[in-house]
């Protein structure tokens, strides 16, 4: 045991008395930020994109401009249910009622707002201000050919801004025909909206020439069920799924990533000094005074404490802002989303997940880390088994979707996924004692994968066995 305890203080020290661990101590947690809030923060600080319409009717026109504006309320009114919902629930079904009785979204935005300043202002801090994703305009030219300029940017608006599109619509005998015009190759949201617009219009126009007066065929167009999500089970109060019952979800779907990333960074630091090791001969002066075994477990843990280091301050700081979140904002957003992160089950899950994780991919890493004369002779070695070890990846989405699947539950069962879909599986109601036996299971694993890799470890260094010879090739030295 002492033997292994040295091992393990040597790369222990070795890799914290390194100045990019305090670099990376220190900057993870503003980048792991940074990639989180970033993209809301730019789709949030990216202004309405400007869109026009030229059409040969101007009931085409109108049809398709409703339904941007219709769309512009949609969205506005789900932003502000989302966070009523979440930040004063008790008020949420009169707030949207006042909405809905608004006669435009600007008037629906605002009455909602009052109702929350009127009975739970201590909600009204984060509530939210959405805006329109596009804003339709009046033609700056009367055709495309002379809207050109505006769409490439060579000549701008009177008021500076940027065209993003135009939407032409034409009519071919008598069907409509829209043509899309913007540089954004890559986004047809506009002309999707308006082929939805114009497929309605012509629905509108079939009924009355069947003989259905033009005010009931715009009744008919007009039905649309309404939907409400519930949970059946006795946990779930109302049973109504709002983002308080989803926000459990969205953070074992962050943590999953997160914790495939740290499991591989970790794994992959211990490939490397390995190889570095057996290329300079240290590894041969150590294996004079402890086993391969030994050896294997001392690194395994040495490089756990690094990780343990980094998790503890990465805890503390992430946990106490997160516990705040949760308390002082225990009925906003914010703070549903950052309770999320505290569910006991989701802790417990990422915790066994890490340790039982990375102990049998570090094994497995620091194996073919044995076999390995170079970096090189690793990349060429790493690709193949990156795929086999990145498929637990390509099962997340199907298990978000559905955790109870019986091919996902299967899975679970199987030691290179446990680690992510235990995650993922959590915040739907996985038993403690199926979490238990889950990890029973990893750690059982754990011991064969720890044997096996001890095995190869001996071959790879003691034995100087390599990639090369295990393909037939003659081995370097």
């Amino acid at each position: 045991m002492s033997q292994i305890l040295l091992v393990a203080r040597r790369d222990y020290l070795a890799y914290v008395g390194a100045w990019g661990f305090w670099l990376s101590l220190i900057t993870a947690p503003l980048i792991i930020a940074i990639l989180m809030f970033a993209p809301i923060f730019l789709a949030r600080a990216e202004p309405p994109r400007v869109l026009t319409i030229l059409a040969e009717r101007a009931e085409d026109a109108t049809a398709v401009a409703n339904a941007f504006d219709t769309m512009a309320l949609e969205d506005a009114r789900r932003e502000v249910s989302a966070y009523v919902a979440a930040a004063a629930p008790a008020i949420a079904t009169d707030a949207i009622a006042a909405f809905d009785a608004a006669p435009s979204r600007e008037a629906g935005i605002q009455a909602a707002r009052h109702i929350v300043s009127m009975r739970e202002p201590r909600a009204l801090g984060a509530f939210p201000a959405p805006s329109p994703r596009y804003i339709l305009i009046d033609p700056p030219a009367a055709d495309v050919e002379a809207l050109r300029p505006y769409l490439d940017a060579r000549q701008t608006l009177a008021d500076g801004r940027t065209l993003y599109g135009a939407l032409n619509l034409r009519r071919v005998e008598g069907a409509p025909r829209i043509e899309y015009w913007s540089v954004n190759l890559s986004h047809d949201e506009p002309s999707n909206i308006a082929r939805r617009a114009l497929r309605l219009e012509m629905q509108r126009e079939a009924l009355v020439v069947q003989g259905v007066d033009p005010a009931e065929a715009e009744r008919l167009q007009a039905l649309d069920p309404s939907i409400t999500q519930l949970d059946p089970r006795p946990s779930a109060g109302t049973g109504e799924v709002t983002l308080r019952q989803r926000a459990p979800s969205f953070a074992a779907l962050a943590l999953a990533f997160i914790l495939w990333s740290v499991v591989f960074s970790v794994a992959n630091m211990l490939l490397t000094g390995v190889i570095e090791e057996k290329s300079n001969k240290i590894l041969d002066t150590l294996l004079t005074s402890v086993s391969p075994l030994q050896m294997l477990i001392g690194k395994l843990l040495g490089v756990a404490g690094v990780s343990a280091t980094l998790f503890l301050f990465w805890g503390a700081l992430g946990g106490t802002l997160l516990s705040m979140a949760a308390t002082s904002m225990a009925d906003s957003f914010v703070g549903q989303i950052a309770a999320a992160f505290l569910e006991p089950r989701l802790i417990a899950a990422f915790a066994i997940g890490f340790v039982a994780g990375y102990l049998m991919y570090g094994a497995i890493f620091l194996a073919l880390g044995s076999l390995c004369e170079s970096i090189q002779e690793a990349q060429t070695l790493l690709g193949p088994v990156a795929l086999v070890l990145a498929m637990p990846m390509m099962l997340i989405t199907p298990a978000l979707d559905n955790p109870n699947a019986p091919i996902i539950e299967m899975a679970s069962w199987v030691p290179i996924f446990t680690p992510f879909l235990l995650l993922i599986r959590a915040p739907a109601g996985l038993p403690w004692i199926e979490i238990a036996g889950m990890g029973a299971m990893m750690f059982a694993a754990v011991i064969v994968i720890l044997l096996l890799a001890a095995q190869i470890f001996r071959a790879g260094v003691v034995n100087q066995l390599s990639v090369s010879t295990l393909f037939g090739r003659k081995a370097k030295g």
